[in-house]
C-alpha cells in the first residue's frame, strides 16, 4: 500500500543531464527547506548550511549523497535524489500512524540520544526510507534522510525501534 501523502519520485530519467536533474532537485531542497520549512514539535526544522560546496549547502547532500568510504567524499545516490519530495513529507506526517491514516501500517517513529540530543528517526519500512531530524533547545535540524538498499541495515533500524518501544512501555509501566 502506498500512503496518501506521500508524493512521486524525482526520476533521474525525465532530465537530459545530471545538471539539469541536480537543479531540480536543488530547487525542491530549497523550496522545502529555504523558502518556506516543516515544524517537528511546533519548532522549526533548519538545515545544515556548512560548508557550501558548489554552491549548495551541506544539509543538501546529506539527503542526496552518500559517502561511500567513509571519507568525506560524497557521492550522488540516486534513491535518495528520487526521494528529494518525501523529506520534508515525512517530517509533517510523522505521526501517520497515530491519526486516520489507512493507506500504510504506519510510520516508525523512535528517539535515540547523540551527544545529549535527542535524534528523532522517522521510517516508513515500507518504503524502506527514514529521515532523522535531531532535537535542539530552540529548533530542530535535518541530519539526513537515505533509502535502506540493504536488507540487514533495515533490519537493524527496526530493532532499535522495536527495542525504544520495549523501553517507553516500560517506563510508562512504571510510571
Amino acid at each position: 500500500m502506498e500512503c496518501k501523502w506521500l508524493p512521486e519520485l524525482v526520476l533521474y530519467d525525465a532530465y537530459s543531464s545530471w545538471d539539469e536533474y541536480q537543479n531540480t532537485i536543488y530547487e525542491i531542497f530549497c523550496n522545502d527547506f529555504k523558502n518556506t520549512y516543516p515544524m517537528l514539535e511546533g519548532k522549526r526544522v533548519k538545515i545544515r548550511y556548512n560548508p557550501i560546496e558548489y554552491g549548495r549547502e551541506e544539509g543538501f547532500y546529506h539527503v542526496t549523497c552518500q559517502d561511500y568510504k567513509k571519507d568525506g567524499e560524497r557521492v550522488p545516490d540516486f534513491r535518495r535524489c528520487e526521494r528529494i519530495k518525501w523529506v520534508r513529507k515525512f517530517i509533517e506526517n510523522y505521526k501517520c500512524n497515530l491519526d486516520e491514516c489507512t493507506e500504510c501500517d504506519g510510520i516508525k517513529v523512535w528517539e535515540e540520544d547523540y551527544y545529549g540530543n535527542p535524534r528523532v528517526h522517522i521510517l516508513l519500512e515500507e518504503e524502506k526510507y527514514m529521515v532523522v531530524v535531531e532535537k535542539r533547545e530552540k529548533y530542530c535540524l535535518l541530519i539526513t534522510a537515505f533509502y535502506f538498499d540493504q536488507d540487514h541495515k533495515l533490519r537493524k533500524k527496526l530493532k532499535k525501534y522495536h527495542n525504544y518501544q520495549k523501553e517507553y512501555k516500560a517506563k510508562s509501566a512504571s510510571q
